[in-house]
């Protein structure tokens, strides 16, 4: 037995730590009130799961209830500190996990510490931790996952159907990138003065002001495609990383929080990208949670913002969407639509490629395919059309919210003071 160290162990398997050769250093594996705390999380994410079956529930109760006030509580708590909490949160958690390894692995070297005793206490402790950081999860933002579509929300299930034949569907296609490009290049030249200002761009405005901006943008959303009421309420400033750094190799540009409610980007990043990645991250914020839709909402936010760098930035990223699209069914009409973009516009295309391509060999490379398989796995666990390609789906929403629209450019329309 363990003197000071809880209860003593149950026999059987678990008397392979507590036989008479005990050390001084081993601790108590407090088998009863850790397995108690799994058993607990346990049950919470099966019933989450469960209550998710119901696309009601997860539509009308959680989404546009619970969810919304719980997301706008944290972002309204955690948005008093400027920096971000969450990433506070994993520094601190990191850092703890750390310092436990590291000094079981010392007493276990020193032999003070039975190997199979710091196995044990790690696992249940990680066990315990990570039941209630799943259930916190579901409970927080999860149910969301089992929301229906929002072509099914918005009843936009006959425009989602493309043209009958190729030619048809390439044509329409054409149309949309075009209409793309021109409305990119027209807010390029509105945000930097010129058509091409000579280096990547950078917005007039600090990244704080553009952030209120996009707030007051998804005012605009939620009134023109009709979205449940509170859709548009503030969330609070999205938090740019300390750690950016630690994201290039990870290869994302920006994630959201559920357990503090926060949108964080990646701030080291071409700033071109920043604008949408906030508007994308902040979609999280409201219970969107698939990846193709915050970036469809990201879109429809910052083209509606009053600025005309952050629509810039909206424009860039469909634009980029959609000539992919193309591109597959025809190469050609493609490169002419490339050419037409601005100089400064394809300054900023290359810039972003460039900066994302160092990541791509070497340890970054390998750093970023693991992130990318945890992030597949992580989305595909949730039910997400495709995992990470989900993505790149966007694409086939903007489409849709085209055909809805009459055409894949709204007209302008500045938020509200």
């Amino acid at each position: 037995m363990l003197e000071g160290k809880g209860n003593p162990l149950p026999i059987g398997w678990f008397a392979l730590f507590t036989p008479d050769d005990a050390m001084p250093k081993d601790r108590g594996l407090y088998v009863k009130r850790r397995g108690l705390t799994m058993m607990v999380g346990l049950v919470v994410i099966l019933i989450c799961w469960g209550l998710g079956q119901s696309q009601s529930f997860a539509e009308n109760v959680f989404a546009r209830g619970f969810g919304q006030n719980v997301g706008r509580g944290l972002a309204f708590v955690t948005g008093v500190l400027p920096t971000s909490v969450g990433e506070l949160l994993l520094v601190f958690v990191a850092g703890w996990a750390l310092f436990l390894w590291g000094r079981a692995s010392w007493y276990v070297i020193r032999r003070k510490r039975r190997a199979f005793n710091a196995l044990a206490c790690g696992g249940l402790q990680v066990g315990a931790f990570a039941a209630i950081l799943i259930a916190l999860f579901y409970v927080l933002w999860g149910i969301n996952y089992f929301r229906p579509s929002i072509v099914e929300r918005q009843a936009w299930q006959a425009h989602a159907q493309p043209p009958a034949d190729r030619a048809a569907q390439i044509a329409e296609l054409s149309q949309m990138c075009e209409a793309l490009v021109v409305a990119t290049n027209a807010e390029y030249h509105a945000a930097m003065g010129s058509e091409d200002y000579g280096a990547p761009s950078q917005p007039l405005a600090e990244m704080r002001v553009l952030d209120t901006e996009i707030e007051k943008a998804f005012l605009l959303v939620e009134e023109d495609l009709a979205l449940e009421e509170g859709f548009g309420a503030s969330r609070g400033p999205a938090k740019p990383v300390a750690a950016s750094f630690l994201m290039d190799y990870l290869q994302i540009g920006g994630f959201y929080f559920p357990w503090t409610g926060e949108a964080n980007y990646h701030r080291l990043q071409p700033l071109s990208s920043i604008p949408f990645v906030i508007a994308h991250e902040k979609a999280h914020q409201r219970c969107v949670t698939s990846e193709d839709e915050a970036n469809f909402i990201g879109f429809a936010a910052c083209v509606r913002c009053s600025d005309p760098y952050v629509r810039y930035s909206g424009y860039l990223f469909a634009q980029r969407q959609l000539l992919s699209e193309l591109h597959r069914l025809d190469p050609k009409r493609t490169q002419e639509l490339v050419k037409q973009r601005h100089a400064g516009v394809q300054r900023d295309v290359n810039n972003v490629n460039d900066y994302w391509a160092r990541f791509d060999k070497g340890v970054a490379g390998a750093v970023g395919e693991v992130s990318t398989a945890v992030n597949h796995a992580y989305l595909t666990a949730n039910q997400v059309e495709g995992g990470v390609q989900s993505y790149r789906l966007s694409s086939k929403l903007l489409i849709v919210y085209a055909r809805k629209m009459g055409g894949i450019v709204p007209a302008p329309k500045a938020a509200e003071e």
